[in-house]
């Protein structure tokens, strides 16, 4: 049976080390003089030449409540804020049977999103769920140092215990379902976490030791054995850094393009593929346009095109 697709806008970009108002998402979806293709025309492309079932759903904005908790400093707050418009729409895309592609914003959007994700199958249908992180950090800051979009993993499996924050256990991420790939960039609280748990972490250095394929065979047959379904959480800056600079934090040393592109597919070519995040792509730092075309062809692989 072949899946149904749709897109969610989370164009919340207010918690990094870079904000911007500018809507992230309409960055992708539109043509401009740099880039030969927009992803509204590539859907429309998938849709009538192959047949394919991809709705655009539109954003989740950011409301006047939520940029008021940001201007007096109540991040985590307005974070609660933005997140059940979020986690409803994604419930409702489960719900229909179809499979969300969530675009952002910062990483901390996938509060909203893998709450929701915890939620339907977690905890209404005792599944259990592989989180596969891709990112150049391990988003799993547990101190109230630095910015918020550096914490949502530790958010979301119940390690962030400041300024109010709580989580419902039964849909919070157990750390022993946390996958990191491509991770290169920890602070030491990070570093300790992960080992204090035992998440499993295909940094870089383990991906230049075994390479990609090996990687995704190992992640593969391990979610294969011991899983329900798997979740894909992408940031752009897991990229390499030297030449794909449109976020706020590119750090050299990443993924090459095939790289990202084969992953993304592999993962996304699972019967237990559930939905992904592509979350910190800027468009305004996006000179050239290169990143963008890179953006829409790893959306495309997870809708099973591998270009």
């Amino acid at each position: 049976m072949s899946r149904c697709f749709d897109i969610i806008g989370a164009p919340f970009n207010q918690l990094g080390y870079v904000t911007t108002k500018q809507n992230t998402v309409d960055g992708l979806r539109c043509l401009n003089q740099q880039t030969w293709i927009g992803l509204s025309e590539w859907i429309s492309v998938r849709n009538t030449r192959w047949n394919c079932d991809i709705q655009d759903l539109g954003d989740v904005a950011v409301s006047a409540e939520v940029l008021s908790l940001i201007a007096a400093g109540k991040k985590e707050a307005a974070l609660s804020a933005y997140s059940p418009e979020l986690k409803t729409k994604l419930l409702a895309s489960y719900s229909a049977g179809r499979t969300p592609i969530t675009i952002g914003g910062d990483h901390s959007i996938a509060v909203g999103t893998l709450q929701a994700t915890m939620e339907y199958y977690q905890k209404q249908q005792g599944k259990r769920v592989a989180v596969i992180w891709v990112d150049a950090h391990a988003d799993c800051n547990n101190s109230l140092a630095s910015n918020l979009h550096g914490k949502p993993l530790a958010m979301l499996m119940d390690k962030y215990p400041h300024n109010g924050w709580s989580i419902n256990p039964e849909i919070a991420i157990k750390p022993e379902d946390v996958f990191y790939v491509a991770i290169r960039d920890l602070m030491p609280n990070e570093h300790q976490l992960i080992n204090n748990h035992g998440i499993t972490n295909y940094d870089m250095a383990s991906i230049d030791r075994l390479g990609i394929n090996t990687v995704l065979k190992e992640l593969s047959s391990h979610i294969e054995s011991h899983y329900d379904h798997l979740y894909l959480s992408f940031d752009y800056d897991a990229l390499e850094g030297s030449t794909f600079r449109a976020c706020a934090t590119p750090n050299v040393g990443g993924l090459s393009a095939r790289e990202a592109i084969h992953l993304v597919h592999t993962l996304a070519s699972s019967s237990k593929f559930i939905g992904a995040d592509f979350v910190e792509y800027l468009p305004e730092l996006d000179h050239d346009g290169v990143s963008k075309e890179l953006m829409i062809k790893l959306i495309d692989a997870c809708w099973g095109f591998r270009t």
